[in-house]
Order: structure tokens, then sequence, then C-alpha cells
């Protein structure tokens, strides 16, 4: 029994605790629409890995932002990819 490509990668994915590919691309097409659109242009979604949103942001004040909005920004991701897919952030600061 021979399994497809986009199965295998998924099940790569879930073995790693990685999202699954629809699932970052949910919120992928859905950033925006997330955080709004003046914080959307500050911030990139980095990956998910064991429910843990990795997001970069390129202002320490955006980080806080973000920190006190966490409840909020959790709730409307998991509502979005249709589960309780998402449990915590995990913010990074690029300069």
């Amino acid at each position: 029994h021979t399994h497809g490509i986009a199965e295998t990668i998924e099940t790569l994915h879930r073995r790693l605790g990685l999202a699954c590919s629809d699932v970052l691309g949910t919120l992928e097409d859905n950033w925006v629409g997330l955080l709004g659109a003046e914080l959307a242009s500050h911030c990139v979604l980095e990956s998910v890995r064991n429910q843990v949103l990795v997001i970069s942001v390129d202002d320490p004040a955006i980080a806080d932002h973000l920190k006190w909005s966490r409840t909020e920004l959790l709730g409307a991701a998991n509502a979005l990819s249709g589960g309780e897919n998402f449990t915590d952030l995990k913010l990074k600061v690029q300069r």
C-alpha cells in the first residue's frame, strides 16, 4: 500500500509537531484579517510547532501588543482554523 506525497508530508508534520499545511495556509490567507493591516505589516507567521504560533515581529512594541492580545489572537486563530489548534504564541523580535 503506497501513500501519496501529501499524506506522507502530513504524517511527517504531525510527527515533528508541525501544523498541517492547510491550517498554516488558512492563517496566512487571513493574516491581515486576524491582526489588522497595521499589525500584519510588522508580523510574519514563521511556523506552528506543537500548537505554538511562532511569529516574527520587527518592533519590540509590536511584540508587547501581541503579548497583551494573546488570548484574543489565539481565540481568533482557533476559530478560523476550526478547532483548538493553537495554545500559545512565541514572539521573536527581528531587527
